[in-house]
């Protein structure tokens, strides 16, 4: 029995002889997810939309408070090398269950985009991917999305053409083809539109495709850049002053949050709304405005997946897909069920709150959770 299991055993007991909890401790038994007593490490890879806020998100990780660790210098490397790792039985002082128990490590890799980054972990090259989309409706059945924030995607301009309104219909015309002239759009001067591209990897297109019906990519009005390759999601520095593109008629699709969080990256780009409504966080949050979607943390089903009687999360107990298991927890769990960050005396689930308004995300509105404050969406 791992030590997890003995300490919650030992918690339950001396509630029952005392009638009281624990106060030294904990006040509840520990949560029976991922632990191994072993200092793991875990790695995650795919959407540059996510990428600032899992750093920041695994930072706060990497720091909660957890068991007390193992720290003798070892005897001999690297059979008995135990540094770091939980020390077990009466050497174990206190109980933390609301952190990062084994001080599991989490890092992620540079962005290569959402579904580069789903498949990566469905092949076991990394441990966990973020993604920008949902699941698509086949290949990822291995794979949990977990729904952590939402998002919306703007239509956006730059150099002298200024943002108005733009409907549905009318977008779509421009990336079909059939509105080619920014005369047909109220309240615009002429000129050719030239409606960019994104590569095919980005979870930012695959949310936009699904809102148009096809490809954004398709057709022959579609502009990439003067090297042949289409632009990267979220960032416009690549297509300001590109010498193919017309700076004044030019138009792309971005992440609402890059937008807002990210000033470099949105350069001069001017947002405009969509059917009459501009993308704020009560519109998104309703989804009232025409474009929003969830941005997910995703892991293999094997390793992090969801209790049938409740919201827990259930899977891997050890090594780095238990750790995955952890962090997903750590992510979804609501703010009664964080512990402390030793580093800022604030709450973990406050610091990550302080991490969705430094990135542009907003949490998971409560109509839409399904797993703590997280909405998990299954892949098919």
């Amino acid at each position: 029995m791992k030590l997890k299991s003995l300490i919650g055993a030992a918690l339950v007991a001396g509630t029952l002889l005392s009638g009281t909890a624990m106060t030294s401790m904990v006040s509840a038994s520990p949560e029976p997810s991922g632990w191994d007593d072993n200092n793991d490490k875990a790695t995650g890879s795919g959407s540059d939309t996510t990428y600032a806020f899992m750093q920041r998100a695994e930072l706060y990780m990497n720091q909660a408070q957890g068991c007390d660790t193992d720290n003798a210098t070892p005897a001999a490397a690297p059979a008995a090398y135990t540094l770091g790792d939980c020390l077990t039985g009466a050497a174990q002082s206190s109980v933390n269950v609301n952190g990062n128990w084994d001080h599991d490590i989490f890092t992620s890799t540079y962005p290569n985009g959402s579904s580069a980054g789903v498949k990566a972990l469905i092949n076991g090259q990394v441990d966990y991917a973020r993604s920008s989309r949902g699941p698509k409706s086949s290949g990822e059945s291995a794979a949990n999305f977990w729904g952590f924030a939402k998002d919306g995607l703007i239509m956006v301009t730059w150099g002298n053409r200024p943002a108005g309104n733009l409907t549905t219909a009318e977008i779509k015309g421009i990336y079909n083809c059939s509105i080619t002239d920014w005369s047909q759009i109220a309240g615009q001067a002429a000129g050719t539109i030239e409606p960019v591209g994104m590569n095919a990897s980005s979870g930012t297109k695959a949310t936009f495709d699904s809102y148009l019906g096809f490809d954004a990519n398709s057709g022959a009005c579609k502009k990439s850049l003067s090297n042949g390759t289409y632009p990267f999601e979220n960032d416009l520095k690549q297509v300001i002053n590109d010498s193919v593109i017309n700076q004044n008629n030019g138009i792309t699709w971005m992440s609402r949050a890059e937008y807002v969080a990210w000033s470099y990256k949105r350069q001069t780009g001017a947002a405009w709304t969509v059917d009459s409504k501009s993308a704020t966080a009560g519109t998104i949050a309703n989804n009232s405005y025409p474009i929003t979607r969830f941005i997910y943390h995703v892991t293999k089903k094997t390793d992090a997946t969801a209790a049938a009687a409740s919201a827990e999360v259930t899977g891997a107990d050890g090594g780095a897909g238990g750790a995955v298991r952890e962090l997903t927890e750590f992510m979804c769990k609501p703010a009664a069920s964080h512990g402390l960050n030793d580093f800022t005396g604030k709450t973990n689930y406050v610091e990550l709150t302080s991490v969705y308004s430094v990135t542009g995300f907003i949490r998971v509105p409560a109509s839409e959770q399904t797993n703590g404050i997280c909405k998990l969406v299954p892949g098919p």
